[in-house]
């Protein structure tokens, strides 16, 4: 999977619950095999998904890799790529399949984005896949934007996948945060 061949996509949530956008997409300028797909190898070009987001619309684009993974996925030059194309680039590391390990600072992050939605902003999350973390992060804002838990689940997942949100632990999460 190419940039040029298979153009970066992102899936935005279907909402009003604010005036910005909120997507999803996979790690743009990934390199490697495909942890969902097999046979399928990603060979990715950093600038150009980042020219692609930029291009849609996207102003904010929010890693939700730790830091070993940019390197894993071959993302050397992430933050200068986004800078290159005027995304302002909005971090927070989250295990791979897991979950936030501090709920206090992973609140504090979404009422980040959420300005950036509020605002106006179009703000794409991504992991390495663009389901499970990017998933949970997508329903957790949709959660503090009033819905509950399960209508923002069933929202992202038929946004993005029906795979969205991977593992019961993240959905456990999301209820949680809920109250």
């Amino acid at each position: 999977m190419t940039s040029a061949q298979n153009p970066i996509r992102v899936d935005w949530v279907p909402t009003s619950l604010w005036p910005g956008q909120l997507g999803l997409t996979f790690a743009p300028g990934k390199k490697g095999g495909s942890v969902y797909q097999p046979g399928v190898v990603h060979d990715r070009e950093l600038a150009a998904d980042m020219q692609t987001l930029a291009r849609e619309g996207t102003q904010v684009i929010a890693p939700l890799l730790e830091d070993f993974e940019f390197d894993l996925l071959g993302l050397e030059g992430y933050h200068d790529a986004a800078g290159t194309h005027a995304l302002a680039v909005a971090p927070y590391p989250i295990p791979d399949r897991g979950v936030p390990r501090d709920t206090a600072a992973f609140a504090a992050y979404l009422d980040e984005l959420m300005t950036h939605l509020l605002d106006g902003r179009r703000v794409v999350v991504h992991c390495r896949g663009g389901l499970g973390r990017a998933g949970l992060t997508a329903a957790c804002l949709l959660v503090q934007a009033g819905l509950g838990p399960q209508a923002a689940i069933a929202l992202v997942r038929a946004a993005r996948s029906p795979h969205a949100i991977e593992t019961a632990e993240q959905e456990a999460f999301i209820h949680d945060f809920a109250g």
